[in-house]
């Protein structure tokens, strides 16, 4: 007898339960950086539509890591002026 429903998907990566928030929107932007390159060196041997289609995914990917950054400078506690 064969199953009808296949079983769900195991995740390929999972977030240590401990982390951070810092350490995980940190990680998030290093991951973003690595996606960026690997968007535009993809690109590199595309023509036409399909490069545009890369170089576009490199830009949002880059927008999400440019917000994942500016998240990190929020977390900084600001300088206070004492006198």
């Amino acid at each position: 007898m064969s199953k009808v429903v296949p079983d769900p998907p195991y995740p390929v990566f999972v977030a240590h339960e401990d982390l951070s928030f810092e350490d995980a929107i940190a990680s998030i932007s290093s991951l973003l950086r690595c996606a960026t390159t690997t968007a535009t060196e993809t690109a590199e041997g595309l023509k036409g539509t399909q490069r545009d289609m890369a170089c576009s995914t490199a830009h949002l990917i880059d927008m999400a890591r440019t917000l994942a950054d500016r998240a990190l400078d929020c977390l900084q506690p600001k300088p206070t002026n004492t006198p």
